[in-house]
């Protein structure tokens, strides 16, 4: 196969991700999935400190717009990159190993990068970022997130829990205190 071709087929993979919209039954699923997610990660969240239940202290006007931001970014433009430009689509296309190796890249990619951008673009933030639970949660996001993504064969079940992941952390689980600096 040649990168051109290589190229084309993570672009075409991508463009039937965006435009594919699970069934119900394919949505409750991806929601199990979700509620797996959220009892294994909220007690080591609450444990080690990292989550600490909050509520919001944001107008209104700033709640949507960091809503539609978070959506943006962190939720979309991670789901296009760690799942629907390096997974493929089809996981029977390749063999097993194969897709458990791409997965398994693509996820150390996925983690990875959380410290790599704060060293990049919020250095007061690497201590969080980098942090041993905090990259265990997002190994965790980002486990659940590809196995939505494989179920669905949809960008939207992941970008949709990442999404709420992220806005429930800033909204109710202390983290908009702790990139604030106020916690």
């Amino acid at each position: 196969m040649t990168i051109r071709s290589f190229a084309d087929q993570r672009l075409d993979d991508l463009r039937r991700a965006f435009t594919t919209l699970p069934a119900a039954r394919t949505w409750l699923t991806c929601a199990s999935v979700y509620a797996i997610f959220l009892v294994v990660a909220a007690p080591i969240g609450l444990v080690s400190g990292l989550l600490r239940p909050d509520m919001p202290h944001l107008a209104w006007q700033n709640g949507i717009l960091t809503a539609v931001l978070i959506f943006i970014q962190p939720a979309l433009l991670e789901e296009v990159l760690f799942r629907g430009l390096m997974l493929p689509r089809e996981r029977r296309s390749l063999t097993r190993g194969r897709v458990v190796l791409v997965a398994a890249a693509a996820l150390t990619l996925y983690v990875a990068s959380h410290p790599l951008n704060a060293r990049l673009f919020r250095p007061e933030m690497l201590g969080v970022f980098a942090s041993p639970v905090y990259l265990v949660l997002v190994t965790l996001l980002g486990l659940a997130c590809t196995a939505t993504y494989f179920i669905s064969r949809s960008i939207w079940p992941p970008v949709a829990i990442h999404w709420m992941t992220v806005m429930m952390w800033l909204w109710f689980l202390g983290g908009g205190a702790l990139l604030r600096g106020t916690r």
